[in-house]
């Protein structure tokens, strides 16, 4: 291939009194557009160091010796610091904009994403007026543009890493980053294309003929990134999955071959090539980490990384598999698992979130001393609270998920290989009301994070005096997945916690019945029951969906201290839940009102 270097290209050129301007253009903006970026992800990074180390140095509650309770009513100026954290959480995280029937975005998201798009095309376009009085030269933006979209795909590729350094940095979950990765990079092609666009204006003739290869390169990447945008919009990418990850590897290996090879041309390859090198690590620090925790699947006859699978109801099913010996995780992340027996193409890997936890749940700091529930080393008995163990509750849809069912009726056991953990979970030790919400699958991460709980107030190591835990289920024999781990947690409640379990069904028994007698349902005629029938100890199950909304302002009244509301369901759930957290509150937080912390558990939504 022949490459054409710069300083041949220039000498073909008659010279002009632009050139030098249009050259330290050419290499001083994309600096400072990297300049702002490093200053934005350097001081987002110091806040979440700062608030590691208050978090570090700060006394707990349960360290403490109170007198009395702390009421509201008197206006504290020393809790003004708190009541403006919260405004601005309420402002910044919890107040959406939303955009088509299933698009929302934060004010966060929106600010962020405005000010990257201001960035990127006021610095590609700005000064471009040549020395004749030109406006908007061609000749000034075009490279401008160029250099500015090849120095952004470093950063493009790092926000869409499992191993992400800024998610390290920043404390953003790496699943958060992925909004901005995609978001970034459709910018990024767009500003391509402006490049691409000024090029052609000026003329594809002589030595910027595209009968050149490194013509034919830069080609070739931007139809490639253009096709991986418009492939990535969210119903496109969840339709067909398992395709999209093939299609994402390849289109990405051609996008940034292709624009090396374009950019080194013009001796600009250097701000490439640190892509690659950041891929790389990213995998071959998986492959590391995959290699110790499944070096079981290749032991004969080893008991690790086989998974157990059983098929709860046509819904759920429920895997269970050995923990690897080196493997730790906390309350809420999740692994990605590769079944090959089940997997449709090679190395189909899917996110599954772990809901037993890293240690075992002793029970020796509960009320009750039935020794029926106390299981091998001082732990509840149930599968979802052994620390030996790694189990999963899949809910069963199309792809990977439905070929995972079918696979129980052929042998409940199957080799697993997995990749993790990842994700951001909170740390609910320091409030003093937690709120664990969930629908469906979701309780896969509200469980974990309630057994952490219990055990950490068993343990006298949370601040935590109340927890509430909210399912909302669609059919009433879904609550067999987790019943046994709940009535082992009620049979031995820790003595400093009160506990509220609320189950709540949202098919109305006529119209469950009405489908199985229809025939409508008929898989599912020999599993029904409705709530009316279950009757669970200390748990309380109600028909309809839960009022959220009345439910977090009750809470939020009541609560004295902090309050953490944790979601994982439905974007109506967790919009809902949004919405009743976006008052201010101000006054009442200075008054010693609560103040109120959102998680919500989600994949990006672009």
């Amino acid at each position: 291939m022949a490459i054409l270097n710069v300083t041949q290209v220039l000498a073909s050129q008659k010279s002009d009194p632009d050139h030098s301007i249009r050259v330290a253009h050419a290499m001083i903006y994309p600096e400072d557009i990297w300049f702002c970026i490093a200053t934005f992800i350097a001081f987002i990074s110091l806040c979440h160091a700062i608030s590691l180390l208050v978090r570090t140095l700060a006394i707990p509650r349960f360290k403490r010796s109170y007198k009395n309770t702390p009421t509201r009513g008197v206006i504290a100026l020393s809790r003004l610091p708190l009541a403006i954290a919260n405004a601005f959480r309420a402002i910044t995280f919890r107040s959406t904009v939303q955009l088509g029937a299933s698009y929302t975005l934060n004010i966060a998201e929106v600010f962020v994403t405005v000010i990257y798009i201001t960035f990127i095309f006021v610095w590609a376009l700005v000064n471009s007026t040549n020395t004749k009085g030109q406006k908007y030269d061609p000749k000034y933006w075009a490279n401008v543009a160029a250099n500015i979209a090849t120095t952004q795909l470093p950063l493009i590729t790092a926000l869409g890493t499992k191993n992400n350094i800024i998610s390290y940095l920043t404390g953003i979950g790496y699943e958060r980053l992925q909004y901005f990765h995609r978001t970034f990079a459709r910018v990024v092609c767009v500003l391509i294309w402006v490049h691409a666009a000024g090029r052609i204006k000026i003329g594809l003739v002589g030595s910027l003929s595209i009968r050149f290869p490194w013509i034919r390169c830069g080609l070739l990447a931007a139809t490639a990134f253009t096709i991986l945008s418009i492939m990535s919009i969210r119903p496109l990418r969840r339709r067909h999955y398992e395709i999209f990850l093939i299609f994402h590897f390849v289109m990405v290996f051609i996008v940034l071959l292709g624009g090396y090879l374009h950019a080194r041309a013009n001796a600009e390859g250097n701000h490439i090539w640190p892509a690659f090198l950041i891929w790389g690590l990213d995998r071959a620090f998986r492959g590391i980490r995959i290699l110790i925790y499944n070096i079981g699947y290749v032991k004969k006859g080893s008991p690790e990384q086989y998974g157990h699978l059983e098929a709860l109801s046509p819904h759920f099913v429920r895997l269970t598999l050995q923990r690897p010996t080196y493997m730790h995780w906390r309350p809420g992340q999740n692994v990605y698992l590769t079944i090959p027996s089940v997997s449709g193409v090679f190395l189909e890997a899917h996110p599954f979130t772990i809901s037993t936890i890293d240690t075992p749940l002793d029970v020796t700091g509960g009320e009750s001393n039935d020794e029926d529930q106390i299981g091998k080393e001082g732990s509840v008995s149930g599968p979802d609270t052994d620390s030996k163990t790694l189990t999963f509750l899949i809910r069963v849809r199309s792809g990977f998920t439905k070929r995972l069912l079918h696979a129980f009726s052929q042998t409940p056991e199957m080799k697993v290989i997995l990749d993790g953990p990842y994700g951001s979970p909170p740390s609910l030790r320091d409030f003093e009301t937690v709120v664990l919400i969930a629908g469906g699958s979701g309780v896969s991460f509200t469980l974990s994070l309630f057994l952490d709980l219990i055990h950490r107030a068993k343990q006298g190591t949370t601040d935590c005096q109340k927890v509430i835990f909210i399912w909302a289920i669609r059919d009433a024999s879904d609550i067999t997945l987790i019943s046994d781990t709940l009535l082992t947690v009620v049979a031995n409640p820790p003595s400093r916690i009160a506990i509220d379990i609320r189950i709540h069904v949202t098919a109305s028994n006529t119209e469950r019945l009405k489908n199985s007698e229809d025939g409508s349902d008929e898989e599912n005629k020999a599993d029904y029951m409705t709530s009316d029938a279950i009757n669970l100890p200390g748990i309380n199950i109600a028909n309809g969906r839960p009022d959220l909304t009345r439910l977090v302002r009750e809470e939020t009244a009541k609560a004295i201290g902090a309050i953490s509301f944790n979601v994982c369901g439905t974007p109506t759930m967790s919009n809902t839940v949004r919405s009743a957290l976006c008052r201010l509150r101000f006054w009442d937080v200075l008054r010693g009102g609560a103040s109120t912390a959102l998680h919500v558990e989600s994949f990006g939504n672009t």
